[in-house]
């Protein structure tokens, strides 16, 4: 992927951008990240004559588009859930809740995904769907101070704290690092909404039942978490933040780059990312923990 930003107006920032395919993409696009103009002669203009790589190819120069002129420009042009610094800094923030903290925030969200695995009932907003159907919890954050507002950015700072170990995973390295070392990189989880429920019933059938508990504002972060017994693991707390590690991983890849080396790891990550690695062949399996990873590079998958 390789992209040179060719102009900027009032209103737009141009670039080109060349995919891990070596084609061309021309793209215009607003600072708040809406993309006005994208065009490429390898590709048909009708997505119905394209294959599955080929529109991926688009979507990935989009997403690589929007996270060059955010770093380059600083224009907020990343959709939230999907920043890198923004995922980076609710990581920070869900590491360093006390416990009491961390209850108070996710315990219901533990409950209900255990309520899966007990004899308790599962609750489900939609009258057709079956707890063995694929169900997904997701919960917002809003964190404080506003995590885009860092130079260098929240991301990088992260890096730069275990540059000497950087083969080690960004969960073991975090484990290493004092909270008091980490300076200004101190977040705070303003707020949280209520659960959100996704189910996929296997048959290309999809459906979402937003919780009327909102953030009131677009969320830093979003958890999402495919239904699974969390007494298998040895603490939740832990499990969120590795997840939050694995969704950076996630919009690396499918910006069509390789994800910094600690976060190459494999595990759930976003619910899109394992969409597009279960059914795209220009990704290999990684949400799974169990698969053969040959590659952390799109680019050669």
């Amino acid at each position: 992927m390789d992209v040179l930003i060719t102009g900027e107006n009032d209103e737009r920032v141009g670039l080109s951008v060349i995919d891990n395919n070596d084609a061309e993409h021309v793209i215009e696009m607003e600072f708040d990240g809406d993309i006005k103009y994208h065009h490429s002669d390898e590709y048909s203009r009708n997505p119905a004559l394209r294959t599955r790589k080929e529109s991926e190819y688009g979507m990935q120069v989009r997403r690589y588009a929007r996270w060059h002129v955010y770093r380059e420009r600083g224009y907020d042009t990343v959709p939230p859930r999907e920043n890198p610094d923004r995922l980076m800094a609710a990581l920070l923030a869900v590491a360093e809740l006390s416990s009491t903290a961390f209850e108070n925030y996710f315990g219901d969200l533990e409950t209900r995904l255990q309520a899966h695995y007990d004899d308790s009932t599962v609750e489900l907003p939609f009258p057709d769907a079956d707890p063995d159907d694929a169900i997904v919890y997701q919960q917002d954050l809003s964190l404080q101070p506003d995590p885009v507002q860092f130079d260098p950015p929240v991301l990088e700072q992260f890096m730069a704290r275990f540059e000497g170990d950087s083969d080690s995973p960004a969960i073991d390295a975090l484990d290493e690092l004092q909270f008091g070392e980490m300076d200004v990189l101190d977040f705070d989880i303003e707020a949280v909404s209520g659960i959100h429920v996704l189910h996929n019933d296997g048959q290309g059938n999809q459906q979402v039942a937003e919780s009327e508990q909102t953030l009131g504002c677009e969320p830093d972060a979003r958890i999402e978490l495919l239904a699974f017994d969390p007494s298998s693991v040895e603490s939740f707390q832990h499990y969120l933040v590795s997840h939050l590690a694995y969704q950076i991983r996630d919009r690396f890849l499918l910006m069509g780059v390789k994800p910094p080396v600690p976060f190459r790891t494999q595990g759930w990550g976003t619910y899109e990312g394992f969409q597009c690695q279960k059914f795209c062949s220009l990704y290999e399996e990684y949400w799974s923990s169990e698969a053969e990873i040959t590659s952390w590079d799109p680019e050669t998958v």
